[in-house]
């Protein structure tokens, strides 16, 4: 049996794909809240709606709030940020690796110190204490992740949560190893070609390579409903014709699901940002401006669908940025050893966060450090619930 490839073989040989083809009055839930910030926000609690997008795989600020320019992100600074609150020194305080930070952002504790991605996380996520609370179904909460190393942020081994309560994961397809060595072989040959007419043939041959032979993962999702809509939307993907990009085909999954079953907890954790390690500092910005565009998408969606229109909070933020440049060093290319910490600098650990919906106010930054952790709690806080014990302190009252 082939082994599946690997996150970072698959960004490898598909980037030559994707870089030519996608060139009343609230009512209360919890004892411990009071109604204060109601007359901002008089939408129940039980029409409130909470997303949270990660510009995942790692992303500096340098290249995107501190871009004089902005040019990776434009819809964010131009279309988004003038609409919400700004948050921009947002600490990573923990080890600066995907599953660990975004993880950690699902739970507001400091996730897998062990480093064992395989195991649920320790603490309850926003999804189980959602659903636990509301006896909700298993589609009202789920969770779009870039990488199988994060399949297990849905749900906790924390004693009366877990899978009963865990969120519907969904992982982009797959291919085997054999697919994508034959794909890099073909994407090297003509390269070295020198034809652009030849490379864009075998781009869209390397494509259709990558859908024949991929396979998509199930495990993830908890009912049959669930199973049978990402089948259908897999079917959809097999037979497209365009990009075969991880993150288009979360996004454009994720938007759908808002369309069926309009869950009221989702989290979209994009990542081919995480391209930089391969050294092209080409692909690694147009990804942060394809996240960008993404992010963007998921809005509008958010903005036209009644059941979100003015009753959603949106939370976006990188699960965490890359070392800074030095000397004889690009530092965009990695972020940090994360077994001993080692290069873990400002790069790494200083990011930012938009919270822009119902009720947030507009056109405010807020320079204070600030945990990526307080996010489960203020969205928790959104929706009426409190956090777990423990969990870092909610931000809504800053801006609320």
């Amino acid at each position: 049996m082939e082994r599946k490839i690997n996150r970072r073989q698959f960004l490898r040989t598909s980037a030559g794909i994707t870089a030519i083809g996608a060139i009343g009055c609230a009512e209360m839930i919890t004892a411990n809240h009071t109604d204060s910030r109601q007359v901002t926000n008089p939408v129940r609690y039980e029409e409130r709606k909470l997303i949270i997008i990660l510009f995942g795989g790692g992303t500096r600020s340098s290249e995107s709030i501190d871009d004089p320019e902005h040019r990776y992100i434009l819809r964010l600074w131009n279309d988004m940020v003038p609409k919400g609150t700004l948050f921009t020194n947002m600490r990573v305080e923990h080890k600066v690796v995907h599953p660990n930070s975004a993880g950690s952002i699902m739970t507001g504790h400091w996730e897998w110190d062990d480093i064992e991605w395989t195991n649920p996380v320790a603490h309850p996520t926003i999804f189980e204490i959602y659903r636990k609370a509301r006896h909700t179904p298993d589609t009202a909460a789920w969770a779009f992740v870039y990488a199988s190393i994060l399949a297990k942020t849905g749900e906790s081994s924390a004693s009366d949560y877990g899978l009963k309560y865990a969120a519907n994961v969904i992982e982009p397809p797959t291919i085997p190893r054999s697919a994508a060595e034959e794909i890099d072989k073909k994407l090297r040959e003509a390269a070295n070609s020198g034809s652009t007419k030849e490379e864009i043939k075998t781009a869209e041959k390397c494509a259709e390579i990558a859908r024949s032979t991929s396979q998509i993962q199930l495990n993830g999702l908890r009912s049959e409903k669930a199973r049978d809509f990402l089948n259908s939307r897999y079917s959809q993907w097999k037979q497209d014709k365009s990009t075969t990009s991880h993150d288009v085909f979360l996004a454009d999954a994720a938007i759908s699901c808002m369309h069926t079953f309009a869950p009221d907890v989702l989290a979209v954790d994009f990542g081919e940002i995480d391209c930089a390690h391969y050294g092209s500092w080409s692909r690694y910005v147009e990804a942060i401006h394809r996240t960008d565009e993404l992010t963007w998408r998921v809005w509008q969606a958010v903005e036209q669908i009644e059941q979100y229109k003015g009753k959603t909070l949106l939370l976006v933020l990188p699960d965490h940025g890359r070392e800074l440049d030095h000397k004889d060093q690009l530092g965009f290319i990695h972020h940090s050893n994360f077994y001993n910490n080692e290069g873990a600098d400002e790069g790494c650990r200083r990011v930012w966060m938009l919270a822009l919906g119902a009720g947030v106010k507009s056109g405010l930054q807020i320079d204070k450090p600030v945990p990526i952790t307080t996010a489960a709690a203020t969205g928790l806080e959104y929706l009426g619930l409190n956090k777990s014990s423990g969990a870092e302190k909610s931000v809504l009252n800053l801006i609320t």
